[in-house]
């Protein structure tokens, strides 16, 4: 059988909590002793769940310790959060989140019965063996919460998230993203979100480093693109993140004066609905400063020059507008107006020299 199908078999056993089975399907795919093979990382976060469903805690803490030194990063990344799970401490549980049952013999198939006799009569009295089923107690709902939220933070938090505006034309606008991962090392969120944001129109480019900083750049294009294109990337990291999509709209209106046109550029902003998430900071930076008119109008955070730029903080469980004004000169209507002012111009020299007797050129008789 062929690695591959080997690696399938094991991965539908580990799915069906055939927890022995695909341990045994992997090992025979191991290349060597150590884990630190780069076909042998992903097998080991197989074994790794597949001990942690037998209960073999201490043999899994043992593989993820040899997978944090894998050169892949998302192996290592996938060792720490399987750690930081097995060795959480235990917290002891109410008595009242859970519902405890009687063992039942079989052998004496009399036992849940009591006899009690009476003067006159005997009665015969059955208890109940499991008791009166309970509902859920808050505690079970807030703990759950908990670990929604935590996951949340985990995957979404522990990040600058930039969107980079910049305004080069009549109505052409080059949009732009700068993530970057407070831990300096790429989180399984910006993997995800990496593989998914190459499949959006209009393309853009993408450049990761090493210190789990993103860069995407779009080319020009027009308003009505670049409202899809933000709508589109933030309603990716958001389904990524597990949050609800927060409504974001841009809108670009311009008056033509002939010679330039004046455009202003509203940014709507709806996080009414994102919660407070540590280590969050989401920004939006408008450049260049040099060509703007004025200092843009935020709310409710105001806008703060940084290297000629813009740079807007969000704030998370509000509306956040921003409203700015550019100036953008055209050639095609400064040169008209430069040729409409040199025929009126030559047009009154030829009148005043009409008046002062100088008329048109003439034959000799």
């Amino acid at each position: 059988m062929s690695r591959e199908a080997t690696l399938k078999l094991a991965e539908i056993a580990l799915d069906k909590g055939a927890y022995k089975e695909c341990l045994s399907a992997l090992e025979s795919l191991l290349e060597g002793t150590t884990l630190l093979k780069s076909n042998d990382g992903y097998i080991g976060t197989l074994m790794v769940t597949a001990l942690i469903g037998q209960g073999k805690n201490q043999q899994a803490i043992s593989i993820c310790e040899t997978l944090l030194k894998h050169k892949n990063d998302g192996i290592r990344q996938q060792a720490k959060q399987f750690l930081s799970i097995l060795k959480s401490p235990e917290l002891e549980r109410p008595e009242d989140w859970s519902i405890k049952i009687p063992s039942l013999s079989i052998e004496d198939p009399l036992s849940s019965f009591k006899v009690l006799k009476k003067k006159n009569s005997e009665e015969i009295t059955k208890y109940i063996p499991t008791g009166q089923t309970r509902s859920f107690k808050a505690g079970f709902t807030l703990s759950s919460l908990l670990v929604i939220i935590l996951l949340t933070i985990l995957l979404s938090g522990c990040v600058q998230f930039t969107t980079k505006v910049e305004l080069i034309g009549a109505d052409r606008i080059k949009m732009g993203w700068d993530i970057k991962s407070n831990s300096k090392k790429k989180l399984p969120w910006q993997e995800e979100f990496e593989a998914s944001i190459e499949r959006i129109e209009p393309k853009v480019a993408l450049q990761t480093h090493h210190d789990g900083q993103q860069i995407i750049e779009s080319r020009s294009i027009s308003s009505k693109d670049a409202n899809i294109l933000l709508n589109e990337t933030i309603s990716i990291a958001a389904g990524i993140a597990g949050i609800e999509t927060p409504s974001v709209n841009i809108e670009l209106v311009e008056k033509n004066w002939i010679v330039g046109i004046k455009q202003t550029l509203n940014l709507h902003v709806d996080l009414t609905s994102l919660p407070e998430i540590p280590k969050l900071k989401l920004a939006v930076s408008i450049a260049p400063q040099s060509k703007l008119q004025g200092v843009p109008n935020s709310y409710p955070k105001k806008t703060t020059l940084i290297k000629n730029q813009f740079n807007w903080e969000l704030q998370e469980g509000t509306v956040n507008t921003l409203s700015l004004q550019k100036w953008h000169w055209s050639k095609l209507g400064i040169g008209s107006v430069v040729v409409f002012i040199l025929m009126a111009l030559s047009m009154i020299l030829q009148r005043i020299k009409l008046q002062m007797g100088f008329g048109f050129p003439e034959l000799p008789p």
